[in-house]
C-alpha cells in the first residue's frame, strides 16, 4: 500500500507491504512489531500521565514531572521509532526493489535522516502508524479467507 504523507510541507510516497518488517529487522536488528509494541506501551502510560497532569497544581505537578518518566520515555521512542520506520516506508515506495534488499546500510538511513528537520517525521507518526496498520489489516483479512 503506498501513501503520500507529508513531510517537511513536501509531499513524499511511502509504502508498507509485508516485506516492511523483515527490512527494519535487517537494518535496525529489531523486530517492528516489537517496536511498535513498545510504542503504544508508552503511550498509554504518557495518557495516564496527561491525565493526571490535568488535575494537579502547585507542588504536586512538579513532583509528578520530575518523578515520571512517562512523557520523556513517549519522546525518546518516538524520536527513534517512526525515523527509522519512515525510513523503510520511504525505501519501498522510491528505490527499486533489488537496490532496497541488497544495499540496507546504517549510513544511508543517516544520510536520508539529515534532509529533513528534527521534527519533520515525528509530526506525520500518526500517518505513518496508520499506514502500517491499514497494511497489517490488509494481510490479516487476506489471511482469513
Amino acid at each position: 500500500m503506498i501513501r503520500k504523507i507529508n513531510i517537511g510541507n513536501k509531499d513524499e510516497d511511502f509504502k508498507c507491504s509485508a516485506a516492511t518488517s523483515i527490512l527494519y529487522k535487517r537494518l535496525f536488528g529489531i523486530s517492528l512489531t516489537t517496536e511498535i509494541t513498545k510504542l503504544a506501551s508508552v503511550t498509554k502510560s504518557a495518557e495516564e500521565v496527561r491525565k493526571k497532569l490535568s488535575n494537579l497544581q502547585g507542588q504536586d505537578l512538579v513532583d509528578l514531572l520530575a518523578n515520571d518518566t512517562s512523557l520523556v520515555d513517549l519522546t525518546n521512542t518516538m524520536n527513534q521509532i517512526v525515523p527509522q520506520m519512515a525510513y523503510i516506508m520511504w525505501l519501498e515506495a522510491n528505490k527499486p526493489q533489488k537496490e532496497v534488499f541488497r544495499g540496507l546500510t546504517q549510513e544511508d538511513y543517516i544520510l536520508w535522516l539529515s534532509e529533513y528537520e528534527p521534527n519533520d517525521l515525528v509530526n506525520a507518526s500518526g500517518e505513518f502508524i496508520d499506514l502500517w496498520n491499514a497494511t497489517d489489516r490488509t494481510y490479516s483479512s487476506l489471511k482469513n479467507q
